[in-house]
This record gives structure tokens, C-alpha cells and sequence, in this order.
């Protein structure tokens, strides 16, 4: 055991000492947090005017009403707003006019509102940029609106009192769990469940490619040779493992408390990335559940970081090693595949075989841990399996890295590796 914590101060040490591991760990939640709020940001203050150009054939009222609906003043102080200017003429005798002031840039665009718009529901509108949906959705909005008030009139209804009638549902999603009914929104379940899936995900393939390196790095430059004449291989696994992996672990406890930071500035996050507050306020974890998808976590990093530690004890390249392992992160690229059909069916069939696979349960069982109650049963069944496949493997992966940390120079093949199971 002293052997094993020796290793593990080493490994533990060496990395955090380092400036790369501060500024990644710093950087890291600051460059995916620029990467939700700066586009929000950098629109900021305000949208855009469009200067727009109405041909107006269509029936009396109906151009009006469509000026009127894209002019209006909107509670949005981020959303666009339009100045509309009326083309005197049909289309056929303004419309060379409109195109020279189009490319001369006077004038953002224009839109046709044609004399059958009422029958036909089409409009035209002509730009030098139509890639703006924003602008397009506004105006078919505006549009949509002026006809289907020509449409009522001709019917002989008030809209007022249609729009009454049509006003829509307001659903409002509860959550029971075993303590009551749970109030967090849908809004909120899901980049809860698609956030912890991800972290998982990212934390296991960067620190399980460390270990890797780190025992190719030891064993190509002869190192291995000398540290394991000190420390049983088996213990220098072990110890490498653990101290990696106490290096994620704090890694991860800088950045839980980096977003309870920000957890105080939740209102102005919520309106950067288009979320409300309340989504944010609804957002709870229970104890058992943040202690549960915290072992999922070392367990998951325990069982792919014996994988990578075999695996680079048994190549002597790094093009031996990923090729190896691609096959290692094939499940972990499963549960990815699969994220949006456990967010969106966390109680269904596919989630439950995912969480009691060993291999995928790391982060489907963490997705699901977030978006939904699950049965502490179900939850204990696949921390069991899961505990019991890091024995499995860490025994296996071991007798790999006994032989294969001080064999060097051919690839090994297949037969070979069976060979070093059944001798060390």
C-alpha cells in the first residue's frame, strides 16, 4: 500500500504542479460557457433595423394591417425592428427600380404582397441576403397575420374573438418523486441530463488517454524497467490509476464550485442563453443522487483507465495505441448515440439495458439519474454490475501490464495477448 500511495503522490503531483492543468481546468467551463453566452452577448443592446420596401397589390386592408404587425414595438429589446416603405405602382413597373436600390444597398429588401395573397397564401420577398430565418419568420409572421384577418372579415367573425377562442394551453410539468411532486421543468431536465452525460464523457476520455500515454511514455523511454524493479507492476498500475484519477476528481471539484459561482448570477445566465429564471431556480439535486452519479463516475474512470493502461502497455507506438483505442471508446461513443433517446425516455427499455450494461452505464445511468426518479434498486443493481466489471477488468488489464509494460518491439497480436493472461 505504500508502494501504491507513492505512485500516486507522484502522479498526482506531477500533473497539478503544472500550468497547463490550471489553465485548462480554468479555461475549460470559461471557453463552453463563451460558447453558450457570447453569441447572446455580442447581440446585446438591441437588434437590428431592416429598411423594407412594401408592393402592395393585395386587397384593401390587408397591406395595412401587414405594416402595422412588423412595425409594432416588441417587449423584446433584443428583437429586430423594421421601416417599411410603400412603392407606389404595381410590381411590373417598380420592380427594376427596387432591384438597382437593392444592390446598391438603399434598401434591405422588398415584399410583394400580391392582389390573390388572400386565396393563394404566398408572398414574395426579394433580398440580396436571404439566409436571415429571423428576418423571413418576421415578415411570413406579419403576413400570416394581415391575412387571416382579410380571411375572418370575409367570414364575417371578429378577431378578437377568434383569437379568444384559439388562445393556446399552458402546460405545467411536475416531476413525482418518493418526497412529492418536483417542479423542475422540462427546460431544466434536460441540459441537467445532457450536461451530466457530456462531463462524464469528457472527463473519462481525457484523463483515460492520460493514463495511456503515461504508461507509453514510461515504457518507450525505458523508465518502466526501472520503477518496476522498485514497485510490483500490479501496484504501479494501481497507483498510477489512482492518482489520475484524483486528479480528475479535483479537476471536477473546481468546476462544481466555478458553477456554484456562477449559480449566483443565474438570472443573467438564463437571459444570455435564452433560458428563464425559473428554469435555473427549478434545478435540484437530490443527496443520494449526486452521491450516486459521483460513483458512477470513479467507477466508469476506474474501468476504462484499466483498459487504456493495458493498452499502453501493450503497444510501443502511438499509432499502435489508437488503433487500440477506438476499440476501447466504441461504448463510450454508444452511450453518446444514445443520449437523446435516454433523456427523452429515461424509464424506457433502451435506458434500462444502457444503465445495466457496465460499459454504457456510466453515462447513461448519470443521464438518467438527472431526468427522472429512478428506483434506488435499479440504481444499487447497476452500481453493483458496474463495481464488479472494474474488478473483473483491473484483474485482467493487470496481467497485461505485468508482461506487456516491459515488452518491447513487435505489435502484439491476439495470441500473444491470450498468452500473457494465462502466464502472469
Amino acid at each position: 500500500m505504500h508502494e501504491v500511495m507513492i505512485v500516486l503522490r507522484r502522479e498526482f503531483l506531477e500533473r497539478v504542479r503544472s500550468k497547463g492543468f490550471w489553465i485548462g481546468t480554468l479555461l475549460t467551463p470559461l471557453f463552453l460557457g463563451a460558447l453558450f453566452i457570447l453569441p447572446a452577448v455580442l447581440g446585446a443592446g438591441g437588434g437590428r433595423e431592416h429598411t423594407l420596401v412594401l408592393v402592395d397589390e393585395a386587397p384593401a386592408g390587408v397591406g395595412d394591417a401587414f405594416v402595422r404587425t412588423l412595425t409594432a414595438p416588441s417587449d423584446d429589446e433584443d428583437a429586430d425592428s423594421y421601416r417599411v416603405e410603400r412603392a407606389a405602382g404595381p410590381l411590373a413597373q417598380v420592380r427594376a427600380d427596387l432591384n438597382r436600390r437593392v444592390l446598391a444597398e438603399e434598401i434591405e429588401a422588398y415584399v410583394v404582397l400580391p392582389a390573390d395573397v388572400v386565396q393563394s397564401s404566398e408572398i414574395a420577398y426579394r433580398a440580396r441576403n436571404i439566409s436571415s430565418f429571423t428576418v423571413q419568420r418576421g415578415i411570413s409572421r406579419a403576413a400570416s397575420q394581415a391575412v387571416q384577418q382579410e380571411r375572418l372579415r370575409e367570414a364575417g367573425l371578429q378577431v378578437q374573438e377568434v383569437a379568444s377562442l384559439l388562445r393556446p394551453v399552458q402546460l405545467q410539468a411536475a416531476r413525482i418523486t418518493e418526497q412529492g411532486e418536483d417542479a423542475a421543468s422540462a427546460e431544466s431536465t434536460f441540459w441537467l441530463a445532457y450536461i451530466s452525460g457530456f462531463m462524464i464523457y469528457m472527463l473519462v476520455f481525457l484523463y483515460g488517454i492520460n493514463v495511456m500515454r503515461s504508461v507509453l511514455e514510461e515504457k518507450t523511454n525505458r523508465i518502466a524497467e526501472v520503477i518496476v524493479s522498485s514497485v510490483p507492476a500490479g501496484r504501479l498500475m494501481v497507483g498510477k490509476i489512482l492518482g489520475v484519477g484524483s486528479v480528475a476528481l479535483l479537476q471536477v471539484a473546481v468546476w462544481v464550485g466555478l458553477g456554484a459561482l456562477g449559480a449566483w448570477k443565474s438570472n443573467a445566465i438564463a437571459e444570455r442563453v435564452g433560458l428563464s429564471p425559473e428554469a435555473l431556480r427549478t434545478v435540484s439535486v437530490e443527496p443520494w443522487v449526486l452521491a450516486a452519479t459521483i460513483g458512477f463516475f470513479i467507477l466508469g474512470f476506474f474501468l476504462y483507465a484499466t483498459l487504456f493502461a493495458a493498452v499502453g502497455a501493450a503497444v510501443n507506438s502511438d499509432q499502435e495505441a489508437q488503433q487500440y483505442q477506438t476499440i476501447v471508446f466504441l461504448p463510450l461513443i454508444a452511450s453518446l448515440l444514445f443520449m437523446l433517446p435516454v433523456i427523452n425516455d429515461p424509464l424506457g427499455s433502451t435506458a434500462t439495458t444502457l444503465g445495466l450494461i457496465p460499459f454504457t452505464a456510466p453515462i447513461s445511468m448519470s443521464m438518467r439519474l438527472a431526468a427522472a426518479a429512478l428506483p434506488p434498486a435499479q440504481v444499487a443493481t447497476s452500481l453493483a454490475l458496474l463495481a464488479l466489471t472494474v474488478g473483473v477488468m483491473a484483474w485482467l488489464s493487470g496481467k497485461i501490464y505485468r508482461v506487456g509494460i516491459l515488452s518491447t518491439g513487435k505489435k502484439p497480436t491476439l495470441r500473444e495477448l491470450g498468452r500473457w493472461l494465462r502466464a502472469a
